[in-house]
C-alpha cells in the first residue's frame, strides 16, 4: 500500500469529474472520518480512500443532477463499513447498548491553533451507563505512516505526533474523570497486509474478553 496523498481535485481529474461537484458528493455522502470544512486528502489505499472511491463510483454512474446523487447517497452504501465502525458495532452487540459516536466531554480538548482556539477530541464510542469510552486504533496510531505522518497541523506540529499526544491525552483524562477508557488495536484481530480486518467470526472472542466485566454491569443496569 502507497503511503502517498491523494486528493479529491486528484481524483475528479483522473475520472473527467468536475472537482466541485465531487466535493459536493462527498459530502452528500456524509462520511463520518471527515471534518467539516477540512480538506479532501486521504492516504492512497487507506480505508478513507476506499470511501472515496465508493463515492466517485456512484457519481459516474448517476445523472449530473446533484439531487439524483444525493438521493443515491441516502441509501445504504454497497461497501462494508469501515473497521472503527465494525469494532464498535461488536461492543454494542456485546453489551446490549448503543456506544455515542465521535462523542465529546469538555475536559478533552486538542492543541490550540494559531489563534488560540482549542477544538474538542472526539472519542470513538462512548457508553454513558457504563462510564466506558471505547476506542479502537488503526495501524496509524502504533506505526509511523511515511509523509502522511510528517504533515504540519494547524497546532505546528506534525500530524503523527499530534496523534500520539492526543492519544495520551485520552489515556491521562478519561480516567482523572472516572471514566474507563479499554482501547482495542487493529494488532488483535485478525487482518491483511494492509492492517484491514478480515472480520471473522473469532472477533466476537476478543471483544468479549475485553469487554467481560462491563456486559455484567450493563445487564445488572
Amino acid at each position: 500500500m502507497s503511503d502517498q496523498l491523494i486528493t479529491a481535485v486528484e481524483m475528479a481529474n483522473a475520472n473527467g469529474v468536475d472537482p466541485k461537484r465531487f466535493r459536493a458528493a462527498l459530502r452528500a455522502a456524509g462520511l463520518g472520518w471527515h471534518s467539516h470544512n477540512g480538506r479532501w486528502e486521504v492516504m492512497r489505499g487507506s480505508s478513507q480512500h476506499a470511501d472515496m472511491e465508493n463515492v466517485m463510483a456512484r457519481l459516474c454512474g448517476e445523472p449530473s443532477n446533484f439531487r439524483s446523487v444525493k438521493k443515491a447517497f441516502d441509501a445504504k452504501p454497497r461497501v462494508s463499513v469501515r473497521d472503527e465502525q465494525y469494532v464498535l458495532d461488536l461492543c454494542d452487540e456485546f453489551l446490549g447498548m448503543k456506544a455515542v459516536r465521535q462523542h465529546c466531554f469538555p475536559f478533552l480538548t486538542g492543541d490550540p491553533d494559531l489563534r488560540g482556539n482549542r477544538r474538542p477530541l472526539p472519542v470513538d464510542g462512548f457508553y454513558p451507563e457504563l462510564r466506558l469510552v471505547v476506542e479502537y486504533h488503526e495501524r496509524q496510531h502504533k506505526e509511523r505512516v511515511g509523509f502522511f505522518d510528517d504533515k504540519p497541523t494547524v497546532s505546528g506540529v506534525p500530524r503523527g505526533e499530534q496523534r500520539r499526544r492526543y492519544d495520551a491525552r485520552r489515556r491521562e483524562l478519561l480516567p482523572l474523570n472516572g471514566i474507563t477508557l479499554i482501547v482495542l488495536g487493529v494488532d488483535e484481530f485478525a487482518h491483511d497486509r494492509a492492517k484491514r480486518l478480515l472480520r471473522i467470526s473469532s472477533d466476537k472472542v476478543i471483544v468479549r474478553r475485553r469487554l467481560q466485566e462491563f456486559q455484567t454491569k450493563s445487564s445488572s443496569g
